[in-house]
């Protein structure tokens, strides 16, 4: 009897080993599958992570020297009627806030001081913002506040500079009227906030 069962594992133990071999055989080729998927998705957050850092830099557009900037008007006339610049910039510093606060935000208002409809023949496209010789140029954003006053053009820019708070600078936007003509308008001394 004893003779029949040491036979019996022997011939159970190739088997088995046999099917232990297979089965280490399919983890390893799954364990290889998994880190090629991983690898192709780390690829893919770098090309994501490289196109991101391309997409950052700074705007092209309109090269205006801060001299020309600092003597635009403080009004100006488009089709007879007369319009001001308004701004509301801050940075914040709340709790959930990096300990250096947030970059700046500015909400910019062009008023026509006769307090008629705001046309829709005028538009602007790009604000300056002036700290002694520094200059910050942005577009601004796709962003539809809508204003609550009909006779004020609303337009936001954000991912400012980190200046401030609590200072003053001055402030430029570009409007271009429907003939694609343009104007620089000038808000001097406008104070950035802080919210806390």
């Amino acid at each position: 009897m004893d003779g029949v069962k040491k036979e019996d594992r022997r011939k159970k133990q190739p088997a088995e080993w046999v099917r232990k071999e297979n089965l280490y055989v399919e983890e390893v080729h799954m364990l290889l599958r998994k880190l090629g998927v991983l690898i192709a998705c780390l690829g893919v957050l770098a090309l994501c992570i490289l196109i991101s850092g391309c997409s950052t830099s700074k705007p092209s557009g309109p090269s205006i020297p801060i001299e020309t900037l600092l003597s635009a008007p403080e009004q100006v006339e488009i089709d007879g009627r007369t319009y001001v610049l308004e701004t509301c910039m801050w940075r914040d510093f709340m709790p959930f806030c990096p300990p250096d606060g947030k970059p700046l935000i500015a909400i910019i208002w062009v008023t026509a001081i006769d307090s008629l409809q705001f046309p829709s023949s005028v538009d602007a496209d790009w604000l300056w913002v002036i700290k002694d010789k520094e200059l910050w140029r942005t577009k601004f954003t796709n962003e539809q506040r809508g204003s609550y006053y009909g006779y004020k053009l609303e337009k936001v820019a954000r991912d400012g500079p980190r200046w401030g708070p609590k200072i003053q600078v001055d402030v430029a936007v570009r409007l271009v009227d429907r003939e694609n003509k343009t104007y620089l308008l000038k808000a001097s001394n406008q104070w950035i906030g802080r919210t806390d």
